[in-house]
């Protein structure tokens, strides 16, 4: 009998949990609707900001009349310098490579008429000595043959052989004065012994390298001590005394400038400002910069040093341009189109560009007097209405 009261007491009270959840869960939808209707009642109260009228609003612009005076345009680029001398090194004899005047090293400067490089002589020096002296037996073996059959040149043949010495070269031949002289000459092999010799003088002078002018070493590829052939390699040398620079010009622009034009140089970093003269203008465009070469002879100063490599800035003054004008560069638009105002609306205009700098360019193709936009204009169209400001 407890149990079962026990039971129905549990159901009862179940009951009356179910029915507290389902009154708070209604409660909490009425107090969301009604927060969400009320909001929306106060919000009907807020008026809307009224909309613009895109036909109202004014546009401000700088303009200026279009004025054309005569222009000397200044072209600004930058290069590298570099010889005007790059020199290989070929050995054309053979022989061990020995020490000269100077160190055969990379980096190594030196004078003019310095001794570079010298190769192993002694045994050509030994042979020309030896066919020297055959040459000397030769002509005396002949000089009484001559003082019988030639007396009036027999003087001049025994001065030339008295002449000659072993450790110098050979002085000239003399005047041969008849064909039978010649004969004779040629019978005895004089002529071709001669000229033997004098090739072999020649070629000696081959073993030694001197400096055709003032420069430094670039690279070396045979040490002291290595063995030359002829046609070898053995280093590279530039002048460094005689300086140019190389400036890419656009190919529009290479019509500007001038063989003997002057040129201001600078580096990026100084003040120092050297002059230059334009010596060669290349007739050919670099496929990968599209540009002509520009050569400038470089004038150097005692106060500021140049090396080849060095980057350096290079200032034209170009040919006149006549009846342009110049304006900024940002004011232009789909390459070569311009806004004028006429009767205070925006009126869109081609124009003639002669030169593009980094910030302006020189155009002309518009009247004299024509209101120029020199501002860069966003979100406008022609037919805009527009003020000018002063």
């Amino acid at each position: 009998m407890s149990i079962t009261l026990t039971y129905c007491n549990l159901k009862k009270l179940y009951s009356k949990m179910n029915k507290r959840k389902i009154i708070i869960l209604i409660s909490i939808i009425v107090i969301i609707v009604g927060a969400i209707s009320l909001m929306m009642y106060f919000m009907s109260f807020k008026e809307l900001p009224a909309e613009k009228n895109p036909e109202n609003r004014k546009i401000f612009i700088k303009a200026s009349p279009v004025v054309y005076n005569d222009i000397i345009p200044v072209i600004k680029e930058g290069g590298r310098l570099g010889s005007n001398h790059n020199v290989d090194v070929i050995s054309e004899v053979q022989g061990e490579i020995l020490k000269g005047n100077i160190p055969l090293k990379k980096g190594q400067s030196f004078k003019q008429g310095d001794l570079l490089i010298r190769i192993f002589d002694e045994e050509t020096k030994y042979n020309l000595k030896a066919g020297k002296s055959r040459f000397l037996n030769t002509i005396a073996n002949a000089l009484p043959d001559f003082n019988i059959d030639f007396p009036d040149n027999y003087k001049n043949w025994m001065n030339f052989f008295n002449s000659i010495e072993i450790d110098k070269p050979l002085p000239e031949l003399p005047k041969i004065i008849s064909s039978q002289e010649k004969t004779f000459l040629s019978s005895r092999n004089i002529l071709n012994d001669y000229f033997i010799i004098k090739s072999s003088e020649v070629r000696l002078e081959k073993y030694s390298i001197y400096a055709p002018f003032n420069g430094a070493y670039t690279d070396v590829f045979l040490e002291v001590g290595s063995i030359a052939n002829p046609g070898i390699r053995i280093a590279k040398i530039i002048r460094t005394d005689k300086l140019e620079l190389e400036i890419p010009i656009k190919v529009d622009e290479i019509n500007l400038i001038r063989i003997g034009d002057k040129v201001k140089i600078t580096t990026e970093n100084s003040n120092n400002v050297l002059e230059g003269t334009i010596v060669r203008i290349a007739d050919f465009v670099n496929p990968q910069t599209q540009s002509i070469s520009v050569f400038i002879n470089v004038n150097q100063q005692d106060d500021m040093e140049l090396y080849e490599g060095l980057y350096l800035l290079a200032e034209f003054d170009g040919k006149h341009i006549k009846n342009v004008m110049e304006m900024p560069r940002n004011a232009v638009f789909n390459f070569n189109e311009v806004f004028i105002v006429e009767n205070g609306k925006l009126v869109k205009r081609n124009i003639n560009i002669h030169k593009i700098n980094e910030k302006t360019l020189i155009f002309s193709g518009l009247d004299e007097g024509v209101k120029l936009v020199v501002v860069p204009l966003v979100n406008v169209q022609e037919g805009d209405e527009v003020k000018i400001i002063k």
